[in-house]
């Protein structure tokens, strides 16, 4: 049976609309994690798939609408090849248990549902294509390149998530072949995900060259002599078979018997009493109100052929009395939103260009900023904005709360207008970062799949790359509705992100220690740190002459002069003219990474003389040549970025510089910290943590020999080695003791036996050896060890001690690498994340209780354990003791927390 369209006046034509089942609800699953229906049902997946149908309603004005899934017990292609789809992970269990609710929303919608036996989903939406009258639009709801093939003028693929839509244009530049010969491409490369096995040795650029020239498959296998590349030759030679049932496995079938009729695939507006039933079952408070906007296609918006509409009615507010009166409408027991457009550099430098305000999820307002080198030629200047902020921050107004999507760079603004904020109601960031420190964090992602609604992306509003324009360049109408569509989602967005917050279990480290480590971390960017630049030229130049003398050394041993830098060069030199073992291959030849150099120098002098040359000059680039640029004109400081978002487990992050990375076990690293220095009259002092890592693994062991080494202040990497090896503490050899304390460090860092042997310089079996004689000792870590990756498995995530959640889904995965790493990852981001969540913790109560003193000490750098600050001498003293009792008291542990304490005229002397 052939789908006509109906002849009339239209002026478009009509439009079928097809949604890829199984991708989308994939893709939902994985967008939003770890939503639950108020009975504990999971329903991430759900709630993301029924607001991709609103919007996919809204935006593609169906006038047929249906979607397709893959029948039960797979299709014809498992006869064709056993192996098809073989090596696919099991589905997730939470996903499994959400395929009833999703059909149950598909029907409460209205949409017919297709699932024809033995054949895919890709047929059943080739089959519509093809059958669709041609005077008919298309657009297919997936990501799936297989169906890409099916992309013509009339057809498209449409990434409803990323709002990218693909026609023959962008398929091409996406693969270098038009869609008419995309099958033959991916005949060639085959599929991994389906288990398509294509033809070894052939990439998709190859492949791509290969179809270009000869045209299809079938004429590239016939004259296969004239392909030029002799590997590819030969792959083709050796794995025709490969290649042509590949294309058999990824040919879409267009003759699938479809049960209904066009008419059964008219779109019909679906009755918002059944969606309100199933939506307040599944607690979908936000999708219910939205039920009342549901309108039939007459009604409707117009359809866009471009990706985007606009999300919210923005105002560009540019003089105060305004402003004034729109915050004043505001209501005064709602967090205030807003969000600072600001453009590069640092806390201290960076330019504020506007700030806008969300009245509610579908309006704010924007004020630019006017200033020498900003673009706008009307707004508020500094002072005037500052005018109209103050009373909002200080007086009986100062409790006003507020929120934004990074409250640490509005305070930082704010404090450059003078104007110091309590800590924030809410913070976009923080909450998805903890939410999934994994998942998408841009707001964009979270609007599109929560709310069905397109966000542009800084690159979609500014450009991308060396032609991108600067904030301070931004013309102020792209400013405001950039500025303006984020703080208004923000809006409309956070209530539901508190909800999830609180159902984990989340909202105390949220509100207690992330929220207010805002204001910690704005202040300490701002104030800096004194960096000490004629000691740096020195370094300079005393580095680049033993840059220079190393660089001879090695043309020496080389016999040759070559390019250090070049892997290439290097891998000759190393593995042809020396014939050093090759011990690692890679994509481009044999590795010259650090890890197979050091194994390489027991071989020969060159390998150490390599590492040297790279360390000294990783110093030169990354410090010693780039700080002094960083100091700040107005403060002659530096003042580096510390990100909270920086690791999955909670750790906090530096960059430009990054003042966590400075080698300190090595003179030459150390020297460098010579060169952070404090103001005239002041001193530096470091308060670190000691072995804070190990003394978490012992709380969570609960095991009685390594507490009782803490309990009794004894060196733990003694006694490990006089545990592990039976000997007394005195007998204990300097060798024993490094190995020991590679092993309590591998076990937080879940390092192999081959990773200690190549630590250490000795046989794998050996380290084995060392590994299993500690877990016989330190059975408590084994039992740690082996029930936390066992409930990591069961739950799909680990918690710290303060609730901080890290997803690991490869810990089911079938792939054993994959799976073993998420083991890894599970064990340290235990005991890891809990010590991020300490210092934070202790960041927090150290800035309250320094400010309560009233004494002017100012925290200036924060390095994983260690937090550094700039004192006058006279308050070292009282410092010292108030740092020891906050730090050892922000947590709670089976065992004392240890605090060490040092003082300095620079960095290097404090620590």
């Amino acid at each position: 049976m052939a789908f006509v369209s109906e002849s009339g006046t239209s002026a478009s034509p009509r439009r079928l609309v097809v949604i890829d089942g199984a991708n989308s609800l994939y893709r939902a699953f994985f967008a939003i994690p770890h939503l639950r229906a108020p009975d504990g049902t999971p329903t991430n997946a759900v709630y993301g798939f029924a607001t991709m149908l609103g919007k996919v309603v809204r935006e593609e004005s169906p006038d047929w609408l249906a979607v397709a899934f893959d029948p039960r017990g797979g299709s014809f292609r498992r006869r064709i090849f056993d192996g098809y789809k073989a090596t696919r992970d099991a589905q997730p269990e939470d996903l499994s248990t959400q395929i009833p609710i999703v059909r149950e929303l598909i029907e409460a919608w209205g949409i017919p549902l297709l699932e024809v036996a033995d054949f895919e989903a890709d047929d059943v939406i080739a089959t519509l294509v093809a059958q669709v009258g041609p005077d008919a639009e298309v657009r297919i709801i997936s990501t799936d390149k297989d169906l890409m093939q099916l992309v013509s003028p009339r057809v498209q693929l449409v990434d409803s998530v990323k709002d990218r839509r693909y026609g023959p244009a962008e398929v091409e530049a996406r693969f270098g072949v038009p869609p008419s010969q995309l099958l033959d491409l991916r005949a060639l490369v085959g599929d991994p995900s389906d288990n398509i096995p294509g033809v070894k040795g052939i990439g998709e650029k190859g492949a791509a060259k290969l179809i270009s020239e000869f045209g299809s498959l079938e004429s590239l296998l016939d004259r296969v002599g004239e392909v030029p590349a002799k590997r590819a030759r030969e792959a083709l030679l050796e794995q025709r078979g490969a290649a042509e049932l590949s294309k058999r496995l990824a040919t879409l079938r267009d003759d699938v018997p479809l049960p209904v009729a066009l008419e059964a695939l008219a779109y019909k507006s679906p009755e918002p009493e059944k969606l309100r039933v199933l939506y307040e079952r599944l607690g979908f408070s936000r999708l219910i109100s939205s039920l009342d906007d549901l309108a039939d296609r007459a009604g409707g918006p117009a359809r866009p052929d471009a990706v985007g509409s606009q999300f919210a009615t923005v105002e560009i507010v540019t003089d105060a009395a305004t402003l004034t009166s729109h915050l004043a409408s505001l209501d005064r027991a709602a967090p205030l939103c807003m969000h600072w457009l600001v453009g590069e550099g640092s806390a201290i430098d960076a330019r504020a260009v506007g700030l806008g305000f969300a009245f509610d999820g579908g309006r704010a307002c924007y004020v630019p900023m006017v200033a020498d080198g900003l673009i706008a030629d009307a707004g508020l200047d500094a002072a005037a904005i500052a005018a109209v902020l103050t009373p909002y921050w200080s007086g009986p107004e100062r409790a006003r709360a507020w929120s934004a999507l990074d409250a640490k760079q509005v305070q930082s603004v704010h404090a450059e207008l003078g104007l110091e904020l309590p800590p924030p109601r809410d913070d976009f960031g923080i909450a998805s970062f903890l939410l999934d420190p994994s998942g998408p964090g841009q707001i964009s992602a979270h609007a599109s799949a929560a709310l069905g609604r397109r966000l542009d992306s800084w690159e979609d509003v500014a450009g991308r790359g060396t032609r991108a324009t600067s904030a301070e360049r931004l013309p102020v109408e792209k400013a405001a509705r950039y500025v303006g569509e984020q703080v208004a989602a923000f809006h409309q967005l956070m209530p539901m992100l508190r909800e999830r917050l609180e159902a984990d279990g989340l909202l105390p480290l949220y509100e207690n220690v992330e929220l207010p480590l805002t204001g910690v971390l704005s202040r300490m960017e701002r104030n800096g740190v004194r960096i000490d630049e004629e000691r740096l030229s020195k370094l300079a130049s005393e580095y680049g002459m033993r840059l220079a003398q190393i660089e001879e050394e090695i043309y020496a041993l080389a016999g040759e002069r070559f390019l250090i830098s070049s892997p290439k060069q290097l891998q000759v030199i190393l593995f042809e003219k020396l014939d050093l073992p090759a011990i690692k291959k890679t994509k481009t030849g044999y590795s010259t990474a650090e890890d197979v150099l050091e194994q390489l120098q027991v071989h020969h002098e060159l390998p150490r003389k390599i590492l040297e040359y790279r360390k000294l000059s990783k110093l030169m680039s990354t410090y010693i040549d780039a700080l002094p640029p960083l100091v700040c004109a107005r403060t002659g400081r530096i003042h580096p970025r510390f990100n909270q978002l920086g690791a999955a487990t909670g750790r906090l992050s530096a960059s430009h510089p990054n003042v966590q990375n400075i080698p300190i076990r090595d003179e030459d690293g150390a020297r460098i910290r010579e060169a952070f220095i404090p103001a005239e009259g002041r001193v530096m002092l470091s308060a670190d943590y000691s072995q804070v890592e190990l003394r978490i693994l012992a709380h969570y062991s609960g095991d009685a020999s390594l507490i009782a080494a803490f309990r009794n202040a004894e060196d733990i990497h003694r006694r490990t080695a006089a545990e592990v090896w039976n000997v007394s503490i005195e007998e204990v050899s300097s060798e024993q003791r490094a190995r020991a304390k590679a092993v309590n460090f591998g076990i937080i860092y879940g390092s192999s036996a081959y990773g200690l042997a190549n630590q250490l310089g000795i046989a794998a079996a050996e380290a084995q050896e060392t590994i299993d004689a500690y877990f016989a000792r330190y059975q408590g870590v084994r039992r740690f060890i082996d029930e936390t990756i066992a409930s990591a498995k069961q739950a799909g995530f680990v918690t710290t001690l303060l609730g901080r959640r890290r997803y690991l889904p490869d810990l089911t995965s079938r792939n054993r690498v994959l799976r073993q790493a998420a083991e890894r990852m599970a064990v340290n981001s235990v005991i890891q994340g809990t010590a991020a969540d300490l210092i934070k913790r202790a960041m927090v109560d150290v800035d309250r209780l320094v400010t309560q003193a009233g004494f002017p000490a100012a925290m200036i750098l924060q390095v994983h354990d260690e937090l550094v600050f700039e004192v006058a001498r006279t308050d070292v003293d009282r410092l010292k003791s108030l740092l020891r009792g906050a730090m050892q008291d922000a947590m709670t542990l089976s065992l004392p927390l240890v605090v060490d304490v040092g003082v300095g005229e620079s960095w290097r002397e404090s620590h």
